[in-house]
């Protein structure tokens, strides 16, 4: 008998039958929403490196290496 209820249960979560609150159903388009979300970062991050060496300039290193 329990090898049958794990089976349904197991079922179960394959198919998604129960749509309850705790699964989030994956929307369409995911890859390339995360691929736009990351390339945004991406220029983000370079914008902010590039406006860094820009107002700091070339500085040179004065100190002991530890």
């Amino acid at each position: 008998m329990e090898y049958i209820k794990n089976f349904l249960k197991g079922a179960g979560e394959v198919l998604v039958l129960d749509t309850g609150s705790q699964y989030i159903r994956p929307s369409r388009k995911g890859f390339s929403n995360d691929m736009a979300l990351l390339q945004a970062d991406a220029r983000r991050i370079a914008s902010g490196l590039n406006k860094a060496t820009q107002k700091y300039g070339k500085q040179a290193y004065i100190g002991e290496s530890k």
